[in-house]
């Protein structure tokens, strides 16, 4: 078949992690939809990060302490963490094609609105409407890659859409600081912020399912359908055989349980350094706004490649069969980055040489976004019933967020006490029970047999 304008993008992606199936009756353009999800989570990390960067200008613009100002940073995921499980029941009951256009939207107009506001209180209400409306997005993503990805694909395409987490934040950070610096924190956020539109235009005409999608060929879609379940050598067991998942079967069950212990630590440490980052250059480090803004950049913008890399090759590394799909053999891979990432946040104070520096936050930076890719993906291997998706997923995020919410504000208190070294080392002590909690508890399908379907 020869290659379309469909195909470009999605060879981009696949080269870009080492991905290089067979041209022929077969195709790739499954790998679209990976790059329109990397970049719906790009804009919702730049709606995120533009705060995280203006945020030493508001403070001192409002007379903010850093405790104020943690706190300011948390009410993204104050929104965010409350309404997560209702995103996820949203998702299993109207489907991620009405969720997310409606959810976008919701969003932008937040993030753009918090450039007009002029009291403390006014910004505090925006930043929890932006995470209302952001809660569908990383639940949402999974579903669709549980829709176009085969089992064999699904750490690269885990790592596509989640290198948005970093690319967003690595092209804003830099020309966030230059637009605060020279004309005020307020028009950064209504210009950046209206970038999202532009993406729904371009998912409204792409995004089908892929039983219905016309612009792949009739060979690529047999080939995701047949690939993408990972229950173990049962395929020819009905679905409607498995045991439905409510939120509390699923907050029950020991393999949901070790991945909310999992991920809540992954997501303390992300948004820690996703909040403080440009904070602890500025503060910690003296530098000035836009050579943090910079450094941001180059630490978030070097961590991507590194997360596509581990994606793919975290793929061809464990090359799962359905059986240890399903026996969440893949939580060994996290561990195993886990510990990595806990060690490179624990020397980021003692790393004196500003290229160093660079380094090693790149490398926490990625271990843990790498981390948290590969915790979506033992879930969407250990989920059976598609009807429990959402809610699993949604389940997921909501841990993390429950956690992650903490980091700015626990961050901002230690601060104020005693400066930043104890928040990496408080970090890399929560990954490690993050750790601990992978390894032993996430073993099992999260949706069992009912008695007799055999």
């Amino acid at each position: 078949m020869a290659q379309t304008v469909f195909d470009k993008p999605a060879a981009a992606a696949g080269a870009a992690i080492g991905f290089a199936p067979d041209e022929g009756p077969v195709g790739r353009r499954r790998y679209v939809i990976a790059v329109l999800l990397l970049l719906m989570i790009t804009v919702a990390y730049v709606d995120r990060m533009i705060m995280s960067m203006a945020g030493p200008v508001i403070a001192k613009e409002f007379g903010l302490s850093p405790l104020s100002l943690g706190t300011l940073y948390s009410a993204f995921l104050w929104g965010y963490a409350a309404t997560m499980l209702l995103a996820g029941w949203s998702l299993d009951r109207f489907g991620v094609r009405v969720v997310i256009p409606v959810a976008l939207v919701f969003w932008s107009l937040a993030s753009m609105a918090t450039g007009v506001m002029t009291t403390l209180f006014g910004l505090f209400v925006v930043r929890i409407f932006l995470g209302i409306g952001e809660t569908p997005c990383l639940p949402g993503s999974n579903v669709v890659i549980r829709e176009w990805s085969p089992l064999k694909e699904r750490g690269a395409f885990t790592a596509i859409m989640m290198a948005g987490v970093l690319f967003g934040p690595g092209v804003t950070t830099a020309p966030a600081a230059w637009v605060v610096a020279h004309y005020g924190w307020r028009p950064s956020f209504i210009i950046l912020s209206s970038v999202g539109f532009v993406w729904l235009a371009v998912w409204l005409l792409f995004y089908r399912r892929p039983e219905v999608a016309r612009w792949i060929s009739e060979a690529e879609r047999r080939y995701i359908l047949a690939s993408r379940a990972a229950a173990p050598k049962q395929a020819d067991v009905p679905k409607q055989e498995y045991v439905r998942m409510s939120i509390g079967t699923l907050l029950r069950h020991r393999s949901m349980i070790g991945i909310m212990l999992t991920n809540g630590p992954q997501t303390y440490a992300l948004y820690f350094l996703l909040t403080w980052l440009p904070g602890y250059l500025i503060i910690s480090r003296k530098f000035n706004l836009l050579k943090s803004g910079v450094l941001t950049s180059a630490m978030f913008l070097s961590a991507i490649v590194v997360v596509l890399l581990l994606g793919r090759i975290t793929d061809r590394f464990l090359s799962l069969s359905q059986e240890q799909a399903a026996r969440g053999k893949r939580r060994f891979v996290v561990a195993v980055i886990m510990l990595v990432a806990l060690a490179s946040l624990a020397v980021t104070p003692w790393v004196a040489n500003q290229l160093a520096l660079v380094a090693v936050v790149a490398v926490s930076l990625a271990m843990v976004t790498t981390a948290i890719t590969l915790t979506w993906a033992l879930v969407s291997d250990l989920i059976v019933d598609e009807g429990s998706a959402g809610r699993s997923f949604s389940l997921l995020a909501f841990a993390g967020q429950v956690m992650g919410l903490m980091a700015p504000i626990i961050t901002g208190w230690i601060v104020g006490l005693a400066g930043f070294t104890p928040v990496f080392i408080v970090t890399a002590g929560l990954v490690l029970c993050g750790t601990i909690a992978v390894l032993t508890l996430p073993t099992r399908q999260l949706q069992p047999l009912k008695k007799g379907a055999n």
